[in-house]
């Protein structure tokens, strides 16, 4: 070798002929005679594009000006101070593995003494879905109402001639839906078929003796079914209704949707959509109900009632379905205490899902790391984080909820945490081909870059999670909570357990492998296969060779002691590594090759590929014309209306569940929502609840102390509310959503100030001897001549002086039908809205009737005026809604501004539908804020780590690009924006920036200051790493999609396909881009760009100073 040889063209003052004819002469010297064949076994695809020098084996030469990475910085890397934890780990590697060991054992062992001390460590919830906003004020006001009635000393108004059953099994205690569907379901086939298997349920064992609704004439109640049309149960109403042969049926069951007493039972168990009386019409479904009753005679009534239903009663139902209906009908089934039974060892099914994922995840680890060692403390290292996390969310923070979602963070930690430990060893792994002053500075080298790479993917993953933590759902928070912190422990334990494993990996358990192994010749060949991973060998050639065609690193340099047998060492290829035969080489060189395939491929053909110049044009077009088109459908998507739906529709009772709710024309639910208009109560006071429980909490009821509806003030105020409802334009009706009578088409407004009064003014023309002129509002003196003329109720002489409660007086005479108890229409529809309380000192009983216990001389507590409207609780979106909500509560408030103050705590409320508006709200906002927060917070991450804004920023982009294609996926794929969608949309950015953060930080550490350079060096460097990181990822949501919860279902196919998206865009879109516009040299660099300002500011300053010294002289 000269001197020529090694010398830069400056030196030897050659140009760049001399210095590629050196290379050329001298290339058996450059190169091994292995890596010649290695070069030429892999270069077997031959095109025109292949000419390029980049397309060759051998890595780009480094550039000339590359000053970023001179042996000299190299080196100054390379020998940093080591870390002091990683001094200590080499200085007493058994004792920090044995610290390790105890810390992992410690945390299982704290879980496991918890659990039998009786502590509740997993307080799990798979029953109920609390989405719940506790301080939302619709739903305070919705509880203030539902409590109104609970107070002491309310009274209670008797009544007489109905019986209220007191008996064993006098009431529901759950209701058994069978749902059948066919081709004509009354088809009198279908009918027999129907009428067979609901006597069979009916007269199965034990129901009718131990189990059945008893009815008040002692008889067991029979199930609401079509067939009570046919079996004479109706045939007092028409005799049509007594038809056991099923003949024409379709006309009966006309005739009962027109009949007043059966038309609103015959709704229940018809098809939406379904009109008998169009003869050319069939029905594809019906149903029929059996009720269980409650309480049973004996103890456990619910215990005895879910065992009698699981254990006996299904097993039939079952049996009719397989067997009984098949090839006629299919059956679906539901009822609470087997949806309560089911659903919690469904849950727990799908929960060993996760042990499928876990193998996947041993066993690729273990491929990957070749070492049962590293995948079984890597494996340990994720189930602790886990339990630790658990510790930390249930003790620390106090949360008492633990439901669906959580599992899902399950899933998500196995593919980060496999994720963080291939990259922790793999840089370990590569880290020795370097030579290191220590073995603490191999480490630290190690410990700095591993534990860099792995932050940037664990900070923006925890960052989309944690974006959920404030939202008031529990649910959302908890698990936003829950799985943010999870992500952090993972990368701590990483970061302090994982070194120690590996140091002891090395130090002794694989020496000692290695020594056992070396007994067994037939075994060696393999052990030196499993040294390296792919990406190791091939990054450790490509290094050495770039080290060597470096100018730089090549150059003759006086500081380098004993260069040339340093040289002539490192082009030796470490005759350790190497066969000594020339057959050993050849076959080593076979097997090389073998595992570099992939490796190979992307470094070589792929690159090649997408630097093309019509490559680099065409993919960024199509992605952005793809992501255009998903823009589009983006824009579509729309908030899920309907209730959350916990199985799948594949699913019994997610098939039962959507017929139950959206496939027939009425349910037993209040499915119309009802709008309350109320005063006397105060919204609910939460300040009592814990909103990190689990459990439902109501809050305390308080009255308004001021409240008086008695005076003339108010009567004549809640008056002109009634007139201004009852007055409304069609149009108004229309828009307030208010429901029209079908009989007497008026809205149906319950205003009992209206009712009152017209009530009275009908007395006062019927009853002839009542003469009184009714004045409004109500008056004193008329109050008193009413209790005068009915003295045999009134004792008008016991009454204190001052006594001013008259409208009270009216109102319960109104309600008791003039104390007779005898219930009217109007009892049963204002007896709910109107709470009276007893006074002390002033009620009075009325005692000359056999319902004792009716009383006069009461006060007002609560009233309220009650609207029933078209809207649909299981149905209602929040684009709909919400200007509904807003008329009703302008409506409220315009009103309540004009009345006296002690009318001034009037509100309005429904049962639930406002607040699952404001559920629906929550969930949009949710998933815009994660999608917003997540890319905002991306970019600085991103410009920050990689120290560039320009690959921050083309990150971000694709990041961005990912994220809308995803979102877009959602109205294709048939669903909506509901609660696990919400959350989905928020974690995307955290599950898609992994790959392109791996393959943005190898962008810029590459060795070569071109895009092209650079882009051949993120490829081969990182290319398997982000491909082995999507497997795992990939690999562990494919078993979510065995499972039969929906939500655990669908995030398998969420991350299955984000995953495949962000790997797209990383290897295809990404790879382009970069190619067609990355940053070269020092464009967009950080610290460049802190070293020009600082060098302006310096220039500056020297100026100033120099300006100073010519003033001066």
């Amino acid at each position: 070798m000269t001197k020529n040889d090694i010398l830069p063209k400056e030196e030897n003052g050659e140009g760049k002929k001399n210095e590629l004819d050196n290379q050329n002469e001298n290339s058996g010297i450059l190169q091994s005679n292995s890596e010649k064949k290695t070069e030429k076994e892999t270069r077997k695809i031959k095109t025109k594009n292949l000419k390029r020098c980049s397309s060759t084996v051998q890595p780009l030469p480094l550039e000339k000006n590359n000053e970023s990475f001179t042996v000299e910085n190299r080196k100054k890397e390379e020998r940093k101070s080591p870390l002091k934890y990683c001094v200590f780990i080499t200085n007493h590697p058994f004792l920090t593995f044995a610290i390790t060991l105890v810390l992992h054992t410690s945390i299982i062992l704290v879980t496991i003494l918890l659990m039998i001390q009786g502590h509740t460590v997993f307080p799990i919830e798979f029953e109920e879905l609390p989405l719940i906003l506790y301080t939302d004020v619709d739903r305070v006001k919705d509880l203030a109402w539902r409590d109104s009635m609970k107070y002491p000393f309310r009274v209670y108004r008797r009544i007489v001639g109905v019986t209220i059953p007191t008996w064993y099994n006098g009431e529901i205690g759950d209701t058994l839906e069978i749902i059948v569907e066919g081709n004509d379901v009354f088809s009198t086939t279908n009918l027999e078929l129907l009428n067979q298997i609901e006597n069979r349920l009916f007269n199965f064992q034990d129901f009718q003796s131990d189990f059945c609704v008893i009815n008040a004439q002692g008889t067991c109640e029979k199930p609401i079914s079509v067939l009570r049309l046919f079996d004479g149960t109706y045939k007092a109403v028409d005799p049509v209704f007594d038809s056991s042969s099923f003949v024409n049926a379709s006309s009966v069951i006309c005739k009962a949707t027109q009949t007043n007493e059966t038309k609103e039972f015959i709704q229940l168990v018809l098809q939406k959509g379904y009109d008998p009386c169009d003869f050319g019409k069939t029905s594809s479904k019906t149903r029929f109900f059996m009720f269980f009753g409650w309480p049973l005679v004996g103890y456990n009534d619910g215990e005895r009632l879910s065992e009698y239903q699981v254990q006996k009663l299904r097993p039939e139902i079952e049996n009719i379905r397989d067997n009984t209906l098949d090839g006629h009908m299919s059956l679906y089934y539901m009822s609470i205490k087997l949806f309560e039974y089911d659903v919690k060892k469904q849950a727990f099914t799908d929960m060993k899902l996760a042990i499928g994922s876990f193998s996947f995840i041993f066993v690729f680890m273990l491929f990957q790391t070749g070492s049962f060692w590293i995948t079984s403390f890597g494996i340990l290292s994720i189930v602790t984080s886990f339990l630790l996390t658990n510790l930390i969310y249930r003790f620390a923070f106090k949360y008492e909820y633990f439901g669906f979602f959580h599992i899902i963070s399950i899933f998500i930690i196995l593919g980060i945490g496999a994720d963080d430990v291939f990259i922790f060893y793999d840089t370990w792994r590569l880290s020795g081909n370097t030579e290191y002053p220590s073995k603490a500075h191999r480490l630290s080298d190690c410990y700095r870059k591993a534990a860099k790479t792995t932050f940037v993917t664990s900070l923006t993953t925890m960052a989309a999670f944690l974006v959920s933590a404030p939202s008031p759902l529990l649910p959302v928070s908890s698990f936003g909570l829950f799985s943010g912190m999870l992500v952090g422990v993972n990368y701590l334990f990483d970061l302090i357990c994982f070194p120690v494993v590996i140091l002891v990996y090395s130090e002794a358990i694989k020496p000692m492998f290695d020594k056992c192994i070396s007994y067994c010749p037939c075994c060696r060949s393999e052990e030196l296969k499993s040294e390296r991973t792919i990406s190791q060998e091939s990054l450790i050639i490509t290094h050495r060779r770039s080290r060597l065609y470096s100018k730089n690193i090549g150059m003759y340099n006086p500081d380098l002691p004993k260069f040339n047998k340093m040289f002539k060492r490192k082009m030796d290829i470490n005759e350790e590594e190497e066969s000594t035969s020339q057959t050993d080489e050849s076959k080593e060189k076979k097997n090389f090759e073998d595992r570099n395939k992939v490796v190979l491929f992307l470094k070589n053909g792929f690159y090649d590929f997408m630097t093309r110049r019509s490559v680099k044009i065409i993919v960024p077009l199509v992605f952005f014309g793809t992501s255009i088109f998903f823009i589009y459908n983006a824009t579509t998507l729309e908030p899920d209306s309907n209730q959350v739906e916990i199985y799948r529709s594949s699913h019994n009772y997610g098939k039962a569940y959507k017929n139950h709710y959206y496939g027939f024309q009425r349910n037993f639910e209040e499915e119309d929502t009802r709008i309350r208009l109320s005063w006397g109560v105060k919204p609910q006071n939460m300040d009592s609840c814990n909103l990190k429980s689990r459990d439902y909490c109501v809050g305390v009821t308080e009255w308004d102390e001021s409240f008086d509806a008695s005076s003339e003030e108010a009567q004549l105020a809640l008056m002109n509310v009634c007139s201004r409802l009852e007055n409304l334009t069609n149009a108004e009706i229309a828009a307030y959503k208010i429901k029209r009578n079908p009989v007497t088409n008026e809205p149906e407004i319950a205003c009992f100030m209206s009712a009152l009064y017209k009530y009275y003014q009908n007395l006062a023309n019927t009853v002839t001897s009542f003469n009184l002129t009714v004045p409004f509002p109500f008056t004193k003196s008329y109050v008193e001549l009413f209790m005068q003329y009915n003295s045999h109720i009134y004792d008008v002489s016991s009454l204190p002086a001052d006594f001013d409660r008259h409208l009270e007086i009216l109102i319960s005479y109104w309600l008791t039908n003039g104390y007779t108890a005898i219930p009217t229409n109007d009892f049963w529809l204002y007896n709910p809205l109107i709470g009276e309380k007893k006074v002390s000192g002033v009620t009075r009983v009325y005692n000359n009737h056999p319902a004792y216990g009716m009383v006069y001389g009461t006060t007002l507590k609560v009233i309220g005026i009650e609207i029933n409207t078209t809207m649909s609780y299981f149905t209602l979106g929040y684009p709909e809604g919400k200007p509904v909500h807003q008329l009703w509560e302008n409506l409220i408030n315009e009103e309540v501004e004009k009345m006296p103050d002690s009318l001034k705590s009037g509100f309005q409320s429904t049962y639930n539908t406002w607040h699952w508006i404001k559920v629906q709200e929550t969930l949009v906002k949710s998933a815009i804020l994660g999608l917003v927060v997540g890319i905002t917070v991306a970019f600085p991450i991103l410009a920050l780590t990689t120290l560039n804004v320009v690959i921050g920023f083309l990150a971000t982009v694709c990041i961005g690009l990912v994220t809308t294609i995803v979102v877009g996926i959602i109205p294709l794929a048939g669903w909506k924006l509901g609660i696990l969608e919400s959350l989905n949309l928020a974690l995307v950015v955290g599950l898609s920036v992994d790959y392109v953060v791996h393959l943005a930080e190898a962008y810029r550490t590459s060795p070569h200051s071109t895009r092209d350079g650079r882009v051949k060096t993120m490829l081969e460097s990182m290319g398997l790493s982000v491909l082995s990181g999507a497997i795992t990822t990939f690999g562990a949501a494919i078993f979510l999609l065995f499972a039969q919860i929906k939500f655990l279902h669908e995030f398998g196919i969420f991350v299955m396909s984000t995953v495949g998206i962000s790997l797209l865009f990383a290897f295809l879109f990404f790879t382009t881009f970069m190619a067609l516009c990355g940053p070269e040299g020092d464009t967009g660099s950080i610290p460049a760009l802190f070293k020009q300002v600082k060098a302006k500011c310096t220039k500056k300053k020297e100026n100033q100073e120099k300006d100073k010294s010519k003033c001066s002289a």
